[in-house]
């Protein structure tokens, strides 16, 4: 009996150590990365990092990081981190989030009930053109320069 108890102790500790070792190890991705593996990271919680560019004027709720330029700019909602400080700004945030992604359909593709119209109700040309973007929802951050 307590030689099943010590196998059982040693395998409990070896995979709590395992954990812990898999968590320090989880990947940091850039904006640019995140764009990049989007449709493969939607729906998962990851970690990534970008300069602030500006928050959202109504208490920080929302921060909108930069990848290597402005043609990578990832909205990021405070939800269940709460607002973001205003030191944010200009400097590298590292954010754990979920990634969410949403499709976006031009106007001139709805009718004025909301339906989708088109030959065959196969849709407009418009509307296979939608585009399809991404944003986070904070679960936490850190500011990593000031």
């Amino acid at each position: 009996m307590k030689k099943l108890f010590f196998i059982l102790a040693a395998g409990l500790f070896a995979l709590t150590a395992c954990q812990k070792q898999a968590e320090q190890a989880q990947v940091v991705y850039s904006i640019d990365e995140v764009y990049a593996q989007a449709d493969s990271l939607a729906g998962d919680t990851i970690v990534f990092q970008g300069i602030c560019s500006h928050l959202c004027k109504h208490g920080g709720r929302k921060a909108f990081l930069m990848g290597s330029d402005e043609s990578h700019i990832l909205r990021v909602e405070g939800a269940s981190a709460g607002n973001f400080a205003p030191e944010c700004i200009n400097n590298l945030v590292r954010v754990r989030g979920v990634l969410h992604a949403i499709q976006i359909v031009p106007e001139d593709c709805e009718s004025s009930d909301g339906l989708k119209h088109g030959e065959d109700d196969n849709g407009c040309e418009t509307e296979k053109k939608a585009i399809r973007t991404f944003f986070a929802e904070a679960v936490s951050y850190e500011i990593i320069t000031e």
